[in-house]
């Protein structure tokens, strides 16, 4: 997205409010046609560690807003032991029993480095971003 302008609006942003609040778009050759857009339905996301953490507040009103924080430890326990278990299983038998001790040392490692004030992301060291994904990964 690009930076805010002197008011305090992004381009973008302000098109795809005009869009939902009117209707319309007018075409820039000729002002006097306008289009009319309709049944149209727009979704957003945004990445709580990077990019722009600034949203017209004109544009949020029309949409729903849902925060999602990362799950309890039971949760994950639950979620990536039935995933190794279910991996572990065609493997030799020694390795019953494994899920829970690999998915336990890695939430305990990933917890680890996410409070780790080392590990947090800097404009030096903007990859520093650890999350569910880097989890997986692991298992």
């Amino acid at each position: 997205m690009p930076a805010l302008d002197k008011y305090g609006t992004q381009s973008p942003i302000c098109l795809i409010r005009q869009i939902i609040d009117y209707t319309i778009v007018f075409d820039r050759d000729h002002l006097e046609e306008k289009k009319e857009i309709h049944d149209v339905m727009f979704i957003g996301c945004m990445n709580p560690k990077s990019g722009s953490f600034i949203i017209d507040m004109r544009l949020t009103r029309h949409f729903t807003m849902i925060a999602l924080g990362v799950p309890e430890r039971e949760i994950l326990s639950t979620i990536y032991e039935q995933v190794l278990k279910n991996h572990l299983s065609n493997w030799d038998p020694t390795f019953k029993g494994w899920d829970n001790r690999i998915v336990n040392a890695t939430m305990d490692v990933f917890n680890i480095i996410a409070k780790d004030a080392r590990f947090m992301p800097t404009a030096k060291k903007f990859h520093y971003q650890f999350n569910l994904r880097d989890f997986s990964k692991i298992i």
